[in-house]
């Protein structure tokens, strides 16, 4: 109980001192069809360098899923990141595009790595909307049968248009 009270208020400090320099959010999505209902939740925490263009987050992401043919799935992601923001457009907008990666952890069956291009809008003070759409890649796949699948991507259909919010410390 002390470390965990321990690490807790060293973690208030850090992100005390490191003002406006750390975000906190993420995103949920949700999926219906006829023969599938999906829905993820995914967490997200960064940290933008000082008088750089550059970023570094991570993301923990679970998703379930039901489907007609195979019942309720589930999978737990970590997908870490590195942000370069391109340019600002006006006042409230930016453009970045993210160096991320997709890492299945609860049974190892897929990998990506690839580029991701996104709007950001500023709404408050501290908070701020996103939004990314596109994925252009390397990934691997296990399938059911264990032969591994390697492909490269460029992928934009609706699946891969994420929407989150932000505060910023």
């Amino acid at each position: 109980m002390k470390k965990a009270l321990l690490i807790l208020t060293f973690m208030v400090a850090a992100i005390t001192v490191a003002h406006a320099q750390v975000w906190i959010g993420g995103s949920v999505n949700a999926q219906l069809n006829k023969n599938l209902k999906s829905f993820t939740i995914a967490p997200d925490v960064g940290y933008c360098f000082a008088n750089v263009p550059f970023s570094v987050a991570c993301a923990l992401e679970y998703q379930g899923a039901f489907t007609n043919d195979e019942g309720y799935s589930h999978s737990l992601t970590v997908s870490p990141y590195l942000r370069y923001d391109i340019c600002d457009i006006g006042e409230r907008f930016s453009m970045f595009v993210d160096l991320c990666s997709d890492i299945e952890v609860l049974d190892f069956h897929f990998f990506d790595v690839g580029l991701s291009p996104g709007i950001s809008f500023n709404l408050a003070e501290h908070w701020s909307a996103e939004f990314s759409y596109g994925f252009l890649g390397y990934q691997r796949e296990v399938g059911d049968d264990n032969a591994i699948e390697h492909k490269f991507v460029l992928d934009f259909k609706t699946a891969t248009a994420e929407f989150g919010i932000y505060y910023n410390f």
